[in-house]
């Protein structure tokens, strides 16, 4: 499935991995899956523009320098 999805609709996701993990009814350890899921759906929607030949924004790890 995720090979089917573009850089946007991986960027959708990983928003909708977000808003989970800050629903008050999400216990600690889905919360920590969630985001955890949420930086590899970035990761992948970076690699996506770049199989395209596109530059996505620079993320907040590579601002940060990590």
């Amino acid at each position: 499935m995720l090979d089917t999805l573009n850089a946007a609709e991986l960027r959708r996701w990983a928003m909708q991995c977000a808003v989970d993990a800050d629903a008050e009814s999400c216990a600690a350890e889905e919360r920590t899956r969630l985001l955890t899921m949420r930086e590899s759906l970035l990761a992948l929607a970076e690699n996506a523009d770049w199989l395209a030949g596109r530059h996505s924004a620079p993320t907040l790890r590579a601002v940060a320098g990590e």
